[in-house]
């Protein structure tokens, strides 16, 4: 395979290093994405502040008996206003996107609030029976695993707030026994989410950080010399059954957050990628040409993002439903047409009008089939607006003063793409959509307009990509292997002859320079090594 260097790049001359691009990357991430109304993020946080800081004073306040309440309040009080800031420094330098997004903010303040005020009424029954790995897992499943890291540590001071005691002997020995026990089983139960698929993800994994959790809380009460009946084995169970409870609360609440709150989980992409989908049997029926074509989209973006580390399972769900909004016209589209083609009796403006409203169709049908707001933005804009250039082209071949033909209506009325998973799927979408219109496709034409189409799109004056953050070393590796899985689906096939009984008796005679099976074995491994 030929290797072809980026438009932009002398001969011999290296794109920047991947580190110096990454860098740049977040940098330009972090001040591109736009941050949700200041008032809303505030009123959001303050209530949960009030929420905490209510059912944490009330729990400890009920195994404090020395009667000195004011500084029960100013440490109640310090600790939540000092979490509160920790949970806004994270989300603005880590999981910024949240902070755009108010109902999935809501969403992080539902957690913290149900889970701090179950922990307070379960640790009545025993200190170490508590609902923090309701907050955890569910953080880690419908946000992130470094945002489930950070809910284990704001849950593990939140445990051992509750479970202060102002007297007795070893007060503070059961609060440093649930803390670091709360924190070992959150990290544990965290790590342990990729073991178990499916809707028992949760069960799963919560039973594992309980387990984790039990042996540490019995490790540091045996340390502290307490007795191993009642304290210490009740203490285990306790803490493994707080944490299976909330393992089967999470695995009920999961499906409600990611409808409710717009989260794009892995089970949620992945039942949406099942062929029983109403939209996608429509897809199969009514638009059958364009079905083929996305599904070789969605093998070309996931085979992308897994390359240069975008979120390869996101790509290619959105691919499976970028074009469903043809389902209103599939005539209009080549690859639903047989030997009629509707736009010879049509205007360019006409066909160009009817071409340049797929995009916002596909957006408006997904957004009433209640889909994740990510897939609706990436079938919104894998055009951008860019321009139809085949009808504008003839517009100006038709008109009498070229010139006088409006280039804005031959555009797509989205935006450019702002995300890996956006410009990866405008790049799969273009290039499969390039090759297929070549009537009589070989390894070099398929290269050539595969190189073609992504410089156009990278390059040019008209560039959709520019709002986007690949680097010129991403582009390059998704070029490659836009180029190998294109070859793979349109390789140049033999020409058989027809089954004439002529051609037939001589198909039937072996001649002299007839290939052996192994000559043809060999023949192919050299064939693979070039």
């Amino acid at each position: 395979m030929r290797k072809k260097k980026l438009i932009g790049f002398a001969e011999g001359q290296e794109p920047q290093s991947s580190s110096a691009n990454k860098r740049s990357d977040e940098k330009k991430n972090l001040l591109s994405i736009p941050r949700v109304l200041p008032r809303v993020g505030i009123i959001i946080l303050a209530i949960v502040a009030v929420i905490v800081f209510i059912a944490t004073y009330l729990r400890a306040a009920a195994n404090w008996t020395d009667g000195s309440y004011f500084w029960l309040v100013i440490g109640c009080a310090v600790s939540i206003v000092g979490s509160t800031i920790i949970l806004l420094a994270y989300l603005y330098f880590e999981d910024r996107a949240i902070l755009t997004k108010t109902r999935q903010l809501i969403a992080v303040a539902t957690l913290i609030s149900v889970a701090t005020v179950a922990t307070a009424l379960m640790t009545f029954v025993n200190a170490a029976f508590n609902a923090s790995f309701i907050a955890i897992i569910l953080c880690a499943l419908l946000i992130s695993r470094r945002s489930g890291y950070m809910m284990t540590l704001l849950m593990a001071g939140m445990c051992m707030l509750i479970s202060l005691r102002s007297t007795g002997a070893g007060a503070m020995d059961m609060p440093a026994a649930i803390g670091i026990a709360t924190l070992i089983g959150g990290v544990a139960a965290t790590l342990a989410l990729n073991l178990s698929s499916g809707r028992l993800q949760p069960i799963v994994s919560s039973l594992i950080g309980g387990i984790a959790g039990a042996l540490t809380v019995s490790l540091i009460m045996a340390f502290c010399k307490a007795t191993f009946f009642p304290d210490i084995l009740l203490s285990a169970i306790w803490t493994v059954a707080g944490c299976f409870l909330c393992g089967v609360l999470a695995t009920g609440l999961m499906p409600v957050f990611e409808r409710l709150f717009d989260f794009a989980t892995e089970t949620r992409l992945n039942e949406l990628m099942n062929t029983n989908n109403p939209l996608l049997k429509r897809l199969m029926l009514e638009a059958p040409g364009t079905y083929h074509h996305s599904l070789i989209v969605a093998v070309m973006a996931e085979s992308a993002a897994e390359l240069i580390g975008a979120n390869a399972l996101l790509c290619k769900t959105a691919a499976y439903y970028h074009d469903v909004g043809k389902l209103a016209a599939p005539k209009y589209f080549k690859e639903n047409q047989g030997e009629y083609n509707i736009h010879d009796d049509l205007p360019p403006e006409e066909s160009a009008r009817r071409i340049i409203a797929h995009p916002l169709d596909s957006a408006a049908l997904l957004e009433k089939n209640k889909f994740p707001s990510e897939i609706v933005r990436m079938a919104r804009q894998h055009h951008g607006d860019s321009v139809v250039a085949y009808f504008y082209n003839k517009a100006r071949t038709n008109a009498v003063n070229p010139d006088s033909v409006d280039i804005n209506a031959y555009r797509y009325k989205s935006p450019k793409p702002h995300t890996k998973e956006d410009a990866i799927l405008m790049l799969a979408d273009c290039c499969e959509a390039a090759v297929r219109a070549i009537k009589h496709p070989t390894n070099e034409l398929i290269e050539e307009r595969v190189h073609a189409i992504v410089n156009s799109l990278w390059r040019t004056k008209d560039g959709q990509l520019t709002e986007s953050p690949l680097t010129a070393m991403d582009v390059s590796r998704i070029e490659n292997i836009f180029i190998k899985n294109l070859l793979a689906q349109y390789h140049e096939r033999i020409e058989y002859p027809s089954d004439t009984p002529q051609n037939i008796s001589s198909l039937q005679q072996r001649p002299s320079s007839y290939a052996s099976p192994a000559q043809i074995n060999a023949n192919d491994r050299r064939n693979d090594l070039r």
